[in-house]
């Protein structure tokens, strides 16, 4: 009886080994093909906002959302557009999150959320909260900073607190992100090893 149990135990060991070899293969197999997918997007945004600059735009590959599968991002710095990040899925590269006058600050791929903070010009600037569930970012609170004529090194004039697109309380604000992120600690984008092409 104990033999046969010590076989059934190795031959579970033995199975649950194969099967986890098999999910890493398969996962670095799609990461390949996303990296293939992902370096004709550099491309593009390499040509497209630096045809006429003899600079090299900055990019990195790095999984976001906790799926084993890199977006990739890259940092065309243009005012309408500083940063972008783009997903492989289903064969399609496509934009999952843009920023314009601003970078992204922090990301939690556990709960697949996007933060960037101080985002704006002309006085205004925003910290935004974006988070995916069908693999595109949303947004889904923010705080706007009106800081008038007045330099961003002092307090802004006015602070206005928002989940979705309704106003809110600071305290009801601060409420909804300590549930979102549920104690995750977010990892900083300016931490990542960004290369340039």
């Amino acid at each position: 009886m104990k033999k046969k149990t010590k076989i059934l135990s190795l031959l579970i060991v033995l199975v649950l080994i194969c099967c986890s070899g098999v999910t890493v293969n398969a996962a670095s197999n799609a990461n390949a093909k996303a990296h293939a997918a992902l370096k004709r997007q550099l491309k593009a945004d390499k040509q497209k906002y630096y045809q006429y600059s003899s600079s090299k735009m900055r990019y990195v590959y790095v999984d976001i959302n906790g799926d084993h599968i890199d977006e990739l991002i890259t940092e065309p710095g243009y005012g309408y557009l500083t940063q972008a990040i783009y997903s492989y899925k289903n064969r399609t590269v496509k934009t999952v999150a843009a920023v314009g006058q601003g970078t992204f600050t922090k990301y939690y791929p556990k709960h697949k959320v996007i933060y960037i903070k101080n985002s704006g010009h002309m006085g205004y600037l925003c910290d935004y909260y974006k988070q995916s569930k069908t693999g595109v970012y949303k947004l889904v609170a923010q705080v706007g900073k009106d800081y008038g004529s007045r330099s961003y090194d002092y307090k802004p004039i006015k602070t206005t607190y928002y989940i979705g697109n309704k106003k809110t309380s600071k305290a009801k604000y601060s409420q909804y992100i300590k549930k979102m992120l549920k104690g995750e600690k977010g990892k900083n984008f300016s931490s990542l090893k960004w290369k340039r092409y």
